[in-house]
């Protein structure tokens, strides 16, 4: 055991060392090769620190530098991001985190009101209501507060406490509730029967998360169960997201074959593929021009492969993907590092994806694209069991 202590007790000394040489030697390669750059750079940091009349702060001097070095790259897809970025980032991936469960907005007046309180979470059960205005949470007035600090001021550990003054104008009164925090689950399926003769089945993804993909698989028993003979999957203005959830729910509708493949700058590729299992059943691929990135990799290999037609109008045409990497200070670098292509090979940046049957978005609150697909859909069950 000592022995086996001592080799990695020298293995550490040899590796650090190494990198500490080439630390080092990058260092100098840098600084002999970028030296004029390098030195306004220290001499503006200098000036900035000791001259500016407003004064500055270090480490937002620090994060400035980051967030010009990626915009250097103009990329609208790339950016710095702050630990508070990160993290809401991070939510909102994992569509999980501590809080009550209201979805705030600020209304005319600026005010914090309560867009809804979602079903079975701490505040619906507390009684906080849509339209209530959020006047105070725990001692802090909201006055003049933005959405951010309100939302991250609610949000906490599971089992901890927040209380939330509210003014519920129906009323003219003010309440104060007192709310013990859980975790909540943000959903990003909404799903249900729509009437007719025909059950049909309805899915609308709202975006990808890292629960998406079993809640579609959920959703889909569900109106199995409830006898559906087709579906209808919605994935107008869904914006993305994780990239790993498009390839789970692309592999609920596909057999096998190609889902998507991905190049770097170098040109790798990495293939993905579907595996054997998808649900027998016809369906239709409701899109827009809100439908991106995620939503364009799962259009894009359900049209490649002929499962099912797509309906509306042109995507928006994102064909690139962003991988995200955790820095030191909690901060994170969200980066496009590679570009994807459809499985017939289809480039699909600035260009979109244009539906087999395209159809306007209604006026006046009428749904022309959801009635038009739900007549495709009927004549393809129709001629499946004339």
């Amino acid at each position: 055991m000592v022995l086996k202590n001592n080799r990695f007790i020298k293995g550490c000394v040899i590796f650090f060392a190494i990198i500490g040489f080439l630390v080092t030697l990058t260092t100098s390669y840098l600084f002999i090769t970028y030296r004029g750059s390098l030195t306004s750079l220290a001499t503006e940091t200098l000036l900035l620190k000791t001259k500016a009349l407003k004064p500055a702060d270090t480490p937002g001097l620090i994060r400035g530098a980051m967030r010009g070095m990626v915009d250097s790259l103009n990329d609208p897809y790339s950016a710095y991001l702050d630990p508070n970025q990160y993290r809401d980032l991070t939510i909102k991936i994992q569509a999980t985190f501590g809080g009550i469960g209201i979805v705030v907005g600020a209304d005319e007046e600026n005010r914090l009101k309560v867009v809804s309180a979602l079903k079975n979470t701490p505040a619906e059960r507390a009684g906080i209501k849509s339209g209530d205005v959020i006047t105070r949470i725990n001692e802090d007035s909201t006055q003049g507060m933005s959405l951010d600090d309100a939302v991250r001021l609610m949000r906490g550990e599971p089992g901890t406490q927040v209380t939330v003054g509210i003014y519920r104008e129906s009323e003219r009164r003010e309440y104060e509730f007192t709310i013990t925090r859980e975790i909540i689950n943000v959903p990003s399926v909404e799903s249900r029967l729509l009437q007719g003769d025909v059950p049909v089945g309805y899915v609308h993804l709202l975006q990808f998360t890292a629960t998406s993909a079993s809640e579609m698989e959920k959703a889909i028993h569900a109106l199995v169960e409830q006898k559906a003979r087709g579906l209808i999957l919605d994935l107008r203005d869904n914006p993305g997201g994780d990239f790993q959830a498009a390839l789970d729910i692309a592999d609920l509708f596909l057999n096998d074959g190609v889902i998507v493949k991905v190049r770097n700058r170098y040109g790798r590729e990495v293939v993905h593929e579907a595996h054997a299992g998808a649900f027998d059943m016809p369906f239709v691929v409701l899109v827009n021009g809100g439908s991106a990135s995620s939503s364009e990799i799962l259009a894009g290999a359900l049209k490649d492969h002929g499962v099912a037609p797509l309906v509306g109008e042109k995507t928006f045409g994102k064909g690139l993907v962003q991988t995200v990497y955790p820095l030191a200070a909690g901060d994170a670098l969200k980066l496009t590092t590679d570009k994807y292509f459809t499985p017939k090979g289809t480039d699909i940046d600035h260009v979109g994806i244009a539906p087999d049957y395209t159809v306007p978005a209604g006026k006046n609150g009428e749904d022309q694209q959801l009635a038009r697909a739900k007549s495709i859909l009927l004549e393809e069950i129709s001629s499946r069991n004339p």
